[in-house]
């Protein structure tokens, strides 16, 4: 048998922000800053599910760095 297909990345995004969703209902519109320190660290957490704290790291630093770039070009 040919081995599993993996799942496309609009359906990972599509579940991911599904998740998101599910976890935070109702807390979005609150306007307590725990409430917004919980529901940033829900979406880390599932943005960054499956990935190694070095991954992580080094795509943080790369958008900065980019960012870096194109503030440099204008």
């Amino acid at each position: 048998m040919p081995p599993k297909q993996q799942a496309s990345k609009k359906t990972v995004e599509k579940a991911k922000a599904k998740i998101i969703e599910d976890k935070t209902f109702g807390l979005k519109n609150k306007k307590g800053t725990k409430n917004q320190k919980f529901i940033a660290q829900v979406q880390n957490q599932v943005q960054n599910a499956g990935k190694s704290a070095r991954e992580v790291r080094y795509s943080k630093k790369r958008q900065i760095f980019i960012s870096i770039l194109i503030r440099l070009d204008c």
